[in-house]
Order: structure tokens, then sequence, then C-alpha cells
């Protein structure tokens, strides 16, 4: 009887011992898991890498060096990702003839798994005042913008810097789960924006996006009579509603004493002679208002390649596309792609279901676009040397 009892109670002592191993385990992989921070894009090797940049678009570095930058750009890159944009939906109920979705898209329409979005915003740490301030200040100093400008360049450096993106190629407010994510995102003190077409907008949802912290809501009109903007952005478009909708919003704010930035935003789609004039106006409209307004040139414009007339005010204008050393975006249903011009994961570097978020952006995929960018070797029809209006490092080698 007392040898039983003793088997009985080594055998409980062995089931405590693997209860106790696993909890051990499980708190140490959580501890691993959350110790990888993850900003919005790299500030830091925007600033770092700046001055090989400028040798660069300045054709002072020759092709007979890309080892000698490959090597440097990777030493100035974060080992640690950046997560620049979470697509939280592709489903979409527009036309807008300037967006691949609407004419290449064949994924799947889905919306993010909620464990996903959970764990990736665990993973995300917003700029402390300090770096943000100091980013701020070299932004003036050394790339000569006016931090305060309401323009494509002053977006993209004063709010895009700190702000993670909630949308993709798909309407944020068609995600049922979309307030949930603010609020997810607001607890966890990480900034939130997003763009919409303000057709798909209802006022109590964008209200409701408000209330809950949402930082930034940019609304895209293009523009200034219904008949252009159906013509855009498809029979679902309503100039009049839009407009209405956000001077409502305007009101709401201030009543409610909210911060959130909005941004009305005109893409330059250089449809017409006219739409220099048309621009004019829609700044003027906004001009007393209490929202940031501005012209976009257009993103990643291949669906008007042979139009040589179209010009971008961008910054990326004077420079080569840095984002496979910069950041990375998370799509809908998991995959790790190199910026937000990846319509249909054209281009796959990981998976987050199957990899940490630290070993896609270390790994050999990312390695090897690292390296494309830089020699020119990319595949026949690859994404970004066909496809996308940005140049290239190996572009500027002399």
């Amino acid at each position: 009887m007392l040898r039983k009892k003793r088997q009985n109670s080594n055998i409980l002592s062995i089931i405590f011992g693997y209860i106790k191993f696993f909890t051990i385990l499980k708190s140490s992989i959580i501890i691993i898991h959350k110790s990888i921070l993850n900003q919005m894009y790299d500030i830091n090797f925007f600033k770092s890498s700046n001055n090989l940049k400028q040798k660069i678009v300045n054709s002072q570095v020759s092709k007979s060096e890309f080892s000698d930058i490959i090597a440097e750009l990777d030493f100035l890159r974060s080992k640690k990702p950046k997560i620049y944009n979470i697509e939280t939906t592709n489903y979409c109920n527009m036309k807008c003839v300037m967006c691949p979705r609407t004419m290449f898209m064949t994924r799947k329409n889905i919306w993010i798994n909620d464990d996903m979005f959970e764990n990736l915003t665990d993973n995300i740490q917003s700029y402390n005042d300090k770096e943000l301030n100091d980013f701020f200040d070299w932004v003036e100093k050394d790339f000569k913008q006016p931090i305060n400008e309401m323009s494509e360049n002053g977006f993209y450096f004063s709010i895009v810097s700190n702000h993670l993106v909630l949308h993709g190629f798909g309407e944020p407010f068609l995600d049922k789960y979309l307030l949930k994510r603010i609020e997810t995102c607001t607890k966890k003190n990480i900034p939130t924006y997003f763009s919409c077409t303000p057709a798909t907008m209802t006022i109590e949802k964008a209200e409701k996006a408000m209330l809950a912290g949402l930082g930034v809501l940019k609304f895209s009109l293009d523009a200034l009579n219904d008949a252009k903007i159906k013509s855009i952005r498809g029979k679902r478009a309503n100039y009049n509603e839009s407009i209405e909708k956000i001077l409502h919003l305007i009101d709401f704010k201030k009543k409610n004493n909210l911060k959130t930035i909005l941004v009305p935003c005109m893409i330059d789609l250089a449809l017409e002679k006219t739409d220099k004039e048309m621009h004019k106006e829609f700044l003027s409209f906004w001009k007393d208002k209490d929202v940031f307004a501005y012209i976009k040139s257009q993103d990643n414009r291949w669906l008007y390649e042979n139009d040589k007339d179209l010009k971008s005010q961008s910054h990326y204008a004077k420079q080569y596309c840095e984002y496979p050393w910069l950041s990375l975006t998370v799509m809908a249903d998991g995959n790790v792609v190199p910026c937000t011009q990846i319509s249909n994961n054209e281009i796959v570097l990981g998976n987050v279901n199957e990899n940490t978020l630290e070993e896609i952006w270390n790994g050999p995929k990312y390695e090897e676009l690292r390296k494309m960018h830089v020699t020119g070797n990319f595949p026949k029809d690859h994404k970004c040397n066909k496809s996308c209006d940005m140049k290239k490092l190996y572009q500027y080698l002399k």
C-alpha cells in the first residue's frame, strides 16, 4: 500500500514537473517573441544612410562598388524589422481607375485574423518624442523639408513617420473589425492612420473610429464634381455627399475635442491640362479649415506609363526606393511584402504564420531582393523593375 502511494506520488511529481516545464517554456517563447520591437518606417536608417544616398543619386558611386554598397546598407539597416503597414482587409466595393486592384487582383478577399493582428501589434513600439523631434529637426536642416508644410512630403515626414498604416488594397471601412483594431492600437499606444474613399464611409462609423483614438483619417477626393469623380472612383462615388461628410467630421472633432488629423487628399492623375487649376481650387476650399489638405502624386503610375508629361512632386522623384532596407508590409493573409505597392502578392518574402518577422526580415529572400536593387539583376517581369515608377538604386550608379 505504501509502495503504491509512493508510485502515485512519483507519477504526480512527474506530471507536475512536465506542467512546470511547459509553463516555463511557454513563458520563454512569449518573452522571446515580445523582445522583437518594431516601429513604423525606420527613421534612423533614413538619416544614417543619407550621406551614402546623396553620393549615389549624384552619380559619385560606380557599378563596380556594388559589393561595398550592399555591405554598408546592410550594416546601417536595423536587424529588427519595422512594420510600415498592416493590411486589415482587401475587401473593396470601389472601381478606382488608378488602383491595380480594380483590374488585376485575384487573391481571395479576407479580413486579417484577430490573433495575427494582436501578435503583430504586440511587437510595435512607437517612437518617443525625442526620437521624433530629432528626426524632424534633421528633415528640416539636412533634407531641406519644412516639417509643418501641407504637402505630400510634409505628410510623409511629419505624419506617416509615426503612424501605423492600417489600409492596403481594400477599403478600411469595410473591415467589420476596424473599430476593435483601432482600440487595440490605442491601448498599446500605437498611433494609427488609414485612407478611405468617403463614399464607403458612414458618419457613425467614422465618428466611432475617431472616438476610438484613430490618429489620422485621410479622404481620397480626385475631382470637384460628381461626374468626374465617378469616372475615376466608380459609380458609388458621390462628390457632394463626400464633402458633407468631411465637413461634419471637422465639426464633430471640434465639439468633442478630438485629436484625429483629417486629411482631404487629391491624387494628381494628370488626366487633363486643367487639372492644375483644379488642384489650386481644391486646396483653396480647405485652406481655412482644420484639416491637412494636400495634392498627392500618383503611386506606381504604370497605368499611365506612356504619359511623358506626368510629373511627381514627391521626394521619391529625387531618390531611389529604400523600402527593402526601411520597412515591411504585412498583408491580410499574413504574407510579408516589401511595400504597399504589392497588390497581388507578386513578391512574397515570407509569412508571419510560418516564421517570425525577424527571421523573414533577415532571411535569404530579403537579402536577395536587396541585392537586386543594387545590382539590377532582376528576373524578367519582376514587379519592382517592371511595374513601379520609383527608381532603383542601380539606376543611379555610373
